[in-house]
């Protein structure tokens, strides 16, 4: 996105995968109970800022959070 800004410049198959990657985003965070809005909108937003290594770094707290909460349920 910053390049976007940058350059002045976004050609249609790129804007594409980022509406792509903000829509799984969106997806991953929508049924989190345990997170407020504000923490949804701010992965989101992240993930819109950043593009690839944004959306990796939410699959990777997800994942924790989801690793968690099981071993909190084993025990």
């Amino acid at each position: 996105m910053v390049l976007f800004v940058l350059t002045q410049r976004a050609p249609i198959p790129i804007l594409l995968l980022l509406l792509i990657m903000v829509y799984l985003a969106v997806i991953e965070v929508r049924p989190r109970e345990d997170m407020s809005f504000q923490a949804k909108f701010w992965w989101v937003m992240l993930v819109f800022l950043t593009n690839f290594p944004g959306l990796i770094a939410l699959r990777i707290y997800t994942f924790v959070l989801n690793r968690r909460r099981t071993a909190e349920t084993k025990t």
